[in-house]
């Protein structure tokens, strides 16, 4: 089973909203990916592990890098960590209102990482975009 059928089976509510806007995948995507630098820069998942760090939240991510459990986030930390203008450029990928981008990433990051780090470890960066090409070729793109 692939990445995007994982994701598919665990999420609901707002999340669910997004596996219907194949678009916020593909954002959250390039917020991880160091390939591509649409939203938040080229720093991918290692530049969010250290932005949740430098606001004190290294524990939050580390967590959802982790075996353990996923704690959620709000979407007001979530801005708080990534920063308005990041915040920005996902909601105009994703296509959804600014106001809403912080709670949608809220409600996908956690898995989403979760999922890419399934040893609960980083991974090596060709893995990572590896599985990131995996999760963007589940949704057709």
């Amino acid at each position: 089973m692939g990445i995007f059928d994982d994701l598919t089976k665990q999420f609901g509510g707002v999340a669910g909203m997004a596996m219907k806007n194949p678009q916020a995948i593909a954002a959250v995507v390039s917020l991880l990916s160091t390939r591509d630098s649409s939203v938040g820069g080229s720093g991918g998942l290692g530049g969010l592990v250290q932005a949740f760090q430098g606001k004190g939240m290294g524990d939050m991510i580390g967590s959802w890098i982790s075996t353990g459990p996923n704690p959620p986030i709000s979407g007001a930390q979530v801005t708080d960590v990534l920063g308005v203008d990041t915040i920005k450029q996902f909601a105009a990928k994703a296509g959804v209102p600014h106001a809403d981008a912080g709670g949608l990433l809220a409600s996908l990051l956690p898995s989403v990482i979760d999922q890419l780090t399934p040893q609960g470890s980083m991974p090596e960066a060709n893995a990572l975009e590896s599985a990131l090409g995996g999760l963007l070729k589940g949704l057709g793109h």
